[in-house]
């Protein structure tokens, strides 16, 4: 197994136990887990990112064309977390995310500048674009290279 194949298995892995981490230990102002329901907090946990991080992990640990369909796995979380996040941040849109930003993010850390009235990814949230970005670089060179 290369170094990238690798990183291309163990970086999904890696955000699944930040996911784990941020989803249920209270790390506040990092995150703010006291004002999510807990069964919400389980529901997000085993129903939100893990499935699809677990497979795309397991499709860059096994050799094949496998690989192919691990990349469309990370693509599709990227893509999820820009939806809830990055394009709310600069757009704006759409405005229903403000009322769950309100009541669940309002008091975590942030240091994005603000833009207008729109929510700001905080710090617990910027963490998961990294580590995304990172796994979707590292994939990418992966294949294409």
């Amino acid at each position: 197994m290369s170094h990238l194949q690798m990183a291309s298995f163990m970086l999904p892995l890696l955000f699944l136990v930040y996911q784990v981490i941020i989803d249920f230990a209270n790390l506040y102002p990092f995150n703010d887990v006291q004002s999510r329901d807990s069964r919400l907090r389980k529901y997000e946990v085993l129903g939100n990112y893990p499935p699809l991080i677990i497979i795309s992990a397991c499709f860059f640990y096994s050799n094949g064309v496998g690989h192919w369909v691990g990349w469309a796995m990370t693509c599709i979380i990227m893509v999820m977390h820009l939806l809830a996040w990055w394009i709310p941040y600069f757009t704006g849109y759409p405005h229903h995310v403000q009322a769950d930003y309100e009541k669940y993010f309002h008091n975590t850390y942030k240091f994005l500048p603000s833009i207008k009235n729109h929510i700001i990814p905080d710090a617990e949230h910027v963490g998961v674009g990294v580590l995304l970005t990172a796994t979707l670089l590292v994939q990418s060179f992966y294949l294409f290279s």
